[in-house]
C-alpha cells in the first residue's frame, strides 16, 4: 500500500541534527555529570524568556537529534538532553528503565535549577516524561506527548516491532542517516532491552496520576500510536486533549517540527491561569491546587510515612490540627491498602469541608472494603474496623481508575469544634 509522505525535514533540519557539539541555530552542546554519568545536553537560552523553559526528552534508540527540528520551532528556553546511554551522553552499565531514566532527568533539572518546565516526549520519551510528572509535579508544568507508546492493544516487543516496521513505508527516508547514528550510539543490546522496559512500563496505569495536563498529539499517519488509542491516552489524563498532526507519521517531531511546536504552545497558552503571571523557568507550574482540596499519586509502594507528611501538612495549612492523630490513622490505614491490595497505584484525595476531614483513596481494585472480624491471635486484618471506629462515617464507591473498574474508599474525621 502506497503511503504519502507529505511531512519532511529541510535541508537547515537535517544539518541541525548533524550539528552537536558544535553551535547552530542558536543552540550549544553542555555536558556535565549526574549521579556520576557524563550527560550531554543541547540547550537554547533565552536571556529575555518569562515563560517556562521547555523540556524534550527522545523516544527508543534515537537521541536529541531527531528532536531538533521541533526544538528550534518552540519559544522561549529550550532543553534537549541525551539520555543515559543513548547519543552523546554516557553509556551506565544497566540498561535504564523509564523510572529510571525519570530519576537522572529529575537531578539533572535540579542541578541546574529547571523547574516547572513544558515537557514534550515523543514514544518512549512519553514514558518517562510522564513518570517525571508523577514523581516530581513541582518540575513539571504540562506534558505534550508525541506518538505515546506503549498502546495496550500492541503489548509486545514483537508487536511494537511490527508496528514501527510497518511505520518505516510512511516517513521521510532522509531521516535514515541520523537514525543509523543513534543506533550504533545505542548499539542493539541496550535497544532491545530497552523495548522490553517499554512494553513492560503500562503508561495506561499511570497517566490518571499525572496532575498537569496533558496533550496527546500523534502523526496523522503513525500505526505506533494509532488514534483510538491517542483518544484513550487522552481520556485517562485528569486534563487532556488530542490532535492530529499533518502529513506525519511517529516521527512527527523530525518531520513536522513546526506543527507540533505550534500545537503544544497553543496547548500551554490554552491551559495557563489568565490571571497567573509570566515566570521564570526556575518558578513552579501556573494555577496549583484548590485551597480546599489536597491529593497526591501513590504508586505500589509508596510508604505511608509519606501520606501522613502529606496529610501532617495539609492540617497545618488549613489549620485543623484538632483532629491530627485521627486523621494520620485513617489515612495510614487507607494508603496501605493500595500497598497489599493493589498491583500499579492510585491516590490520595484530602478535602477540607465546614465541620470535617474528608480522606478518600481510589485504586485499580474493584473489590470493596469490609470491616472484618478478627480473632485476637491474627497479627492483622483490622484496618477497616480501625477506620470505621475513628471516622464519622465512611464508604465506598466504584469508578473508572488507569482504565479498568476500580474504587474510590472515603473516610469522614469530624472536628472538635467550639461548643
Amino acid at each position: 500500500m502506497f503511503w504519502p509522505r507529505t511531512a519532511r525535514m529541510s535541508p537547515a533540519q537535517r544539518r541541525m541534527t548533524r550539528a552537536a557539539p558544535v553551535p547552530a541555530g542558536g543552540f550549544t552542546s553542555a555536558t556535565g555529570t549526574v549521579r556520576g554519568l557524563h550527560m550531554h545536553v543541547r540547550q537554547h537560552i533565552d536571556p529575555g524568556a518569562t515563560a517556562p523553559a521547555w523540556l524534550l526528552l527522545h523516544g527508543l534508540a534515537v537521541s536529541h537529534r531527531y528532536l531538533m527540528p521541533t526544538a528550534a520551532a518552540l519559544p522561549g528556553s529550550v532543553f534537549v538532553p541525551d539520555l543515559p546511554g543513548f547519543g552523546l551522553s554516557g553509556k551506565p552499565a544497566g540498561v535504564l528503565t523509564a523510572e529510571q531514566h525519570a530519576g537522572f532527568v529529575a537531578a539533572w533539572m535540579e542541578a541546574v535549577d529547571l523547574r516547572g518546565a513544558h515537557v514534550l516526549g515523543n514514544s518512549f520519551g512519553c514514558q518517562i516524561a510522564v513518570e517525571l510528572a508523577i514523581r516530581r509535579p513541582d518540575l513539571v508544568a504540562s506534558l505534550i506527548l508525541v506518538g505515546p507508546t506503549v498502546d495496550p492493544a500492541a503489548p509486545t516487543a514483537a508487536a511494537q516491532v511490527r508496528r514501527w516496521a510497518f511505520d518505516l513505508l510512511r516517513e521521510d527516508p532522509r531521516q535514515i542517516p541520523m537514525i543509523l547514528s543513534d543506533f550504533r550510539d545505542a548499539g542493539p543490546r541496550r535497544i532491545l532491552r530497552t523495548l522490553e522496559h517499554a512494553v513492560g512500563h503500562h503508561i495506561e496505569r499511570r497517566l490518571p496520576l499525572v496532575t498537569a495536563p496533558i496533550m496527546i498529539l500523534r502523526g496523522q499517519h503513525d500505526p505506533i500510536a494509532p488514534p483510538e488509542w491517542a483518544a484513550r491516552a487522552a481520556s485517562l489524563a485528569r486534563t487532556g486533549d488530542t490532535a492530529d498532526v499533518p502529513g506525519a507519521a511517529h516521527n512527527a517531531v523530525a518531520t513536522a517540527g513546526a506543527v507540533v511546536a505550534a500545537q503544544a504552545a497553543a496547548f500551554v497558552a490554552s491551559h495557563t491561569a489568565p490571571d497567573t503571571p509570566p515566570t521564570a523557568h526556575r518558578v513552579g507550574k501556573p494555577g496549583g491546587p484548590s485551597p480546599d482540596d489536597r491529593s497526591m499519586p501513590l504508586e505500589h509502594a509508596t510508604p505511608a510515612a509519606q501520606a501522613r507528611r502529606l496529610a501532617q501538612q495539609v492540617l497545618h495549612d488549613w489549620n485543623m490540627k484538632d483532629r491530627t492523630e485521627e486523621v494520620l490513622l485513617v489515612t495510614t490505614e487507607l494508603v496501605q491498602n493500595v500497598t497489599r491490595h493493589t498491583d500499579d497505584g492510585g491516590e490520595l484525595h484530602l478535602r477540607r469541608q465546614d465541620d470535617a476531614i474528608l480522606i478518600e483513596v481510589t485504586d485499580s481494585n474493584p473489590q470493596p472494603p469490609m470491616v472484618k472480624a478478627s480473632s485476637p491471635a491474627e497479627p492483622g486484618g483490622r484496618g477497616m474496623l480501625i477506620v470505621a471506629a475513628t471516622a464519622r462515617r465512611w464508604g465506598s464507591r466504584p469508578v473508572r481508575w488507569a482504565g479498568r473498574a476500580g474504587k474510590t474508599v472515603w473516610a469522614e474525621i469530624a472536628r472538635r469544634l467550639p461548643s
